[in-house]
């Protein structure tokens, strides 16, 4: 649909009633996408729009990606080079006019009425930000990854405290915990992961996008701060539920997927984001940023320097030659990734976006 086929209400809604745009972006690899968007087809009530903001996806992935938005009536964003994050996800926000849009990374499942139960949610309480319960692994919708998050200790006092004594103290509740074993209520949260997120898009106006100063880590607790700061809310929502397919031996990484794996955890863009929500939020005595210095390289190491030395013929299976290999494999990886950031840039300043 174009934008000169429908007008837009000012309670948000479209003249044709659709309250919400599914915005799909990349998060880390390809290989899962067309699993990802066809359960998207298969499980969300209509009405509603998607836009489907496919940045570099291998030509394979991307022309199944465009046959099944031209069979669903959705709108496909083509661009031939990689974005980090929220510039995918500021693409679609800005190219829908629905009241809410829902991102969603395309390597995440998901399960019947998933938007209707965020929606409804949004409806019933007011809230700018609703997360859905994000499980992890195989099989679907039985381990929990996130049911709601945390980035302080204290919500109420995080913003009151002198910027000198605030804390970032992040946690994924729940995590690791099997379904079936615990009791889930709707309520508030402090944060929410970008795996699954519907978000008032005034909200989006007001603060004009998300922050594309993070590259590639932190942009969720950002957002979610800069929510709460302007006197809005972020809900869970357990009867909404997703699940996030990363990357492990039962999904791994397929070869095509390391380019863009590389540069998206890449140490020069997650230091990059790390500076840069340090600054934005002034948490200059925060050691929580010094622990995360020292983690930039194990997204490289597990995601395909583990994998790739396990096929090491007998000796792959060793934890030591695991550990140290994988060491070595992410050590060439970081150089190759700051390669990729300088050959991004380069393009970028030659060429106008989505050329």
């Amino acid at each position: 649909m174009t934008e000169t086929e429908t007008m837009t209400r000012t309670d948000g809604a479209t003249s044709d009633g659709v309250l919400s745009t599914v915005i799909v972006t990349p998060r880390e690899r390809f290989g899962v996408a067309i699993e990802s968007l066809r359960s998207i087809v298969e499980h969300t009530e209509q009405p509603y729009r998607l836009i489907y903001v496919d940045a570099g996806a291998p030509k394979r992935v991307s022309d199944q990606i465009a046959e099944i938005c031209a069979e669903n009536g959705f709108t496909h964003l083509r661009y031939e080079h990689y974005l980090s994050p929220n510039q995918s996800r500021n693409a679609g926000y800005r190219a829908a006019d629905t009241r809410y849009v829902a991102f969603i990374d395309n390597d995440v499942i998901v399960s019947k009425d998933w938007l209707n139960a965020l929606i409804d949610c949004a409806e019933e309480t007011s809230a700018e930000v609703v997360t859905p319960l994000t499980c992890q692994k195989l099989p679907l919708h039985t381990e929990i990854h996130q049911a709601g998050g945390r980035f302080t200790d204290d919500l109420q006092t995080f913003f009151t405290r002198p910027v000198s004594e605030r804390r970032i103290d992040e946690e994924h509740v729940l995590q690791g915990k099997m379904v079936s074993e615990v009791s889930l209520e709707r309520g508030e949260t402090h944060c929410c992961e970008f795996h699954c997120a519907l978000v008032r898009r005034d909200v989006l106006d007001a603060i004009g996008g998300l922050d594309e100063g993070l590259l590639a880590t932190k942009e969720h607790i950002d957002f979610c701060m800069t929510v709460w700061k302007r006197g809005g809310r972020v809900m869970f929502e357990p009867s909404s539920v997703v699940t996030y397919l990363f990357p492990n031996r039962a999904s791994p990484l397929a070869v095509e997927d390391w380019p863009f794996f590389a540069l998206r955890w890449s140490p020069t863009w997650q230091k990059r984001s790390l500076d840069h929500f340090q600054r934005k939020w002034e948490l200059f005595g925060d050691p929580y940023f010094e622990g995360r210095q020292g983690m930039l390289s194990w997204r490289h190491r597990e995601g395909i320097g583990r994998p790739l030395v396990r096929k090491i013929p007998w000796l792959g299976q060793l934890k030591s030659v695991q550990r140290y290999g994988s060491a070595l494999v992410a050590r060439v990886l970081n150089l190759w990734s700051m390669s990729l950031v300088r050959n991004l840039e380069r393009s970028l300043r030659t060429s106008a976006p989505g050329e």
